[in-house]
Parts: structure tokens; sequence; C-alpha cells
């Protein structure tokens, strides 16, 4: 089979590879039909840091067929189209039996990083049961791809943690897929949604699909106060100190994106305003209210989708990901 392959800073190939087989009886393999791309590899890509080995199959994002099960796999069959998560779980240890999948002591986020990922025409899946959702013909690949991360990020950390009855305006900072992710889900409850990007064909995107308006971080000072401040940028670029500036008395700062160094958290401003603050990772236990929700035509995670590539040109997909006006790619196999 081909995959693409992590061979070190900047480097990268889509080659032949030995297909993968059966090794726990909770395993399943997947045929991939596609897969996307995470910004979670941006690090690894540039040498930033070491988190994908050498030589491994990258990727955490994929849908495809069953086309094996172990012997203990009991709610899977071959034949089953699937959307597969990006946390692997057991279901069984104690950070499982408290929903805290991402902490799964025999798993959690490993695809693509301790163990070869979906970047390839199969993949095997520990703990099938749990770890992949089946889904039906009719959700379209667009759709369905952005359930292994990207919706559910968005989910879990912002509609099932905030009551909207009483926020009247959000801000979300960072143009990015997960930004305008936020923005498809918040829709429904009809608030006014300002954006904070740098990349103006991104904001008015951000526009067309329902915010009230884009700014240009750089551009703009930040004197409009809000009740629910959404973080999706991370790393070091001042982005949570900036949420903190702009959140209002009695409000909330959500922070999804992922930080790679400490960052100044001004308590004493945030506890005399009354700030609440919620961060951390997804679950991914969602998967099935998602499911419901792309079916019943609630919501249309393809909006996501910038771009679309077939299987002789993943490498073009990879490239065309890093382009800064680019939310997400998929590639069909």
């Amino acid at each position: 089979m081909k995959a693409l392959i992590f061979k070190g800073k900047n480097k990268i190939e889509w080659t032949e590879t030995t297909e993968p087989v059966i090794v726990e009886p909770t395993d399943i393999i997947v045929k991939i039909e596609g897969f996307t791309f995470s910004h979670a590899y941006y690090r690894p890509y540039l040498g930033q840091d070491d988190s994908v080995a050498l030589n491994t199959i990258m990727g955490h994002e994929g849908v495809g067929i069953v086309t094996a099960v172990g012997g203990s796999v009991i709610n899977l069959r071959v034949g089953d189209r699937v959307a597969i998560g990006c946390i692997t779980h057991c279901n069984i240890c104690q950070w499982c039996l408290r929903k805290a999948f991402a902490k799964c002591v025999n798993g959690g986020f490993i695809l693509g990083t301790k163990i070869n990922g979906t970047h390839a025409e199969y993949v095997r899946i520990p703990y099938g049961d749990n770890s992949v959702i089946k889904i039906s013909s009719t959700i379209k690949l667009a759709d369905a791809l952005m359930l292994s991360d990207v919706l559910p990020t968005a989910y879990e950390n912002v509609i099932k943690k905030v009551d909207f009855q009483n926020i009247n305006n959000i801000a979300i900072i960072g143009d990015g897929p997960i930004g305008l992710a936020v923005l498809l889900l918040i829709n429904k409850y009809h608030k006014e949604v300002d954006v904070y990007g740098h990349h103006s064909r991104k904001l008015d995107y951000f526009e067309k699909l329902g915010a009230h308006k884009g700014y240009d971080s750089t551009k703009t000072s930040l004197n409009i106060k809000y009740d629910l401040v959404i973080e999706c940028v991370g790393h070091d670029r001042g982005t949570f100190e900036q949420a903190q500036q702009m959140v209002n008395f009695n409000g909330t700062i959500i922070t999804i994106g992922v930080f790679n160094k400490s960052v100044v958290f001004n308590l004493q401003q945030l506890w005399y305003q009354n700030i609440t603050v919620h961060t951390g990772i997804l679950n991914v236990y969602t998967l099935d209210e998602l499911v419901t929700k792309i079916e019943a035509k609630e919501i249309s995670p393809m909006q996501l989708v910038t771009k679309a590539f077939n299987k002789n040109q993943v490498l073009q997909a990879y490239e065309a990901f890093m382009d800064k006006d680019i939310f997400k790619v998929v590639v069909k196999l």
C-alpha cells in the first residue's frame, strides 16, 4: 500500500510500505476512503518538536471501510463505513471510565505519533469498538472527515461547556479551521460573533458564513468587550493575553489552542472581573451527536474544506494545506 511517511524536518514521502494486520483482538483494519490534515503536524514537520518518530505514517483523521476485525470486536463488521476519531481509547482504564479518553493509559493521541496513522491506504485502529463511529453511505466524505478532529474539538470545548442564554456577543480569536468550526456550531444561537485574525480572505469567508465582523488583529485596538472569548490559536503568539483583555465583566474565556510554552495568566484581573476560564483537549465523546446533526442537515462541516485532491496529489495536498489561506483539504483515495 501507499502511505505518507514522516522522514524528518521538511521531508515527507508518499511511498510504498507494508499493509497493517490485526495485532490485538480489539483491533480493526480500515481501508481509507479519504483523509485530511491537521495543524498538529506543523511543528514536527518544521523540526520544532519530536512528537512524531521518523518513518511513522502520519495522520489521525480519516474515513473508510472496515476490512478486518479482531476476535474481540463486537460492534463492527467487515464492510462497515466508519469515521475514525483522533483519540484511541480502551474504555476500561481509570481515565476512560471518567470519559477522559484523551488520557487513556492504553491509547490517547497516538495515531500518527506513537503508532502509524491514517494518511495511508489502510490503517490499523486499536480498540476499534471505541475509536471509530459507524456512518452511513449518505454522509459525504468532506462532511464525515470533519468528525475525526476539528468538529468535536469545537463542539466539546465550546457548545458542551457554555450556556448561551445570557451571552450577547462572542469573539473568536483565530481565523483557522477550529475557529471556523466554532462559528458553524454557534450560528444556531443567533449571537453577534466577531472574528480576529491575520488573513483577509479567511476573515471575508467568516463573514460570508455568518460572522458579524472580521477584524485584522494587527490593526485593530482591542477595545470591544465580549461576554464569551474563544481562543483558537495557542502556541506563544499572545492570543491568551489578548483574550484576557477582551473579556467582559462576568464573562468566559475558552482556550482551545495548543500552547508550547507558559503564558501570562492575569489572575488578579480575572478574579476581580469574575471571569470563568475553560481549557482542555478534546475527548471525542460526542461523535454520535455530531453524526445526528450532520444527517439532520443542522450543520454542514464541508464548509470547512477549501480544496480537494486525489491519491496522486497527496504531496501537493500537504503543500496546499500549509498555505495560510487554506482551512482544510480533503484527499480522496
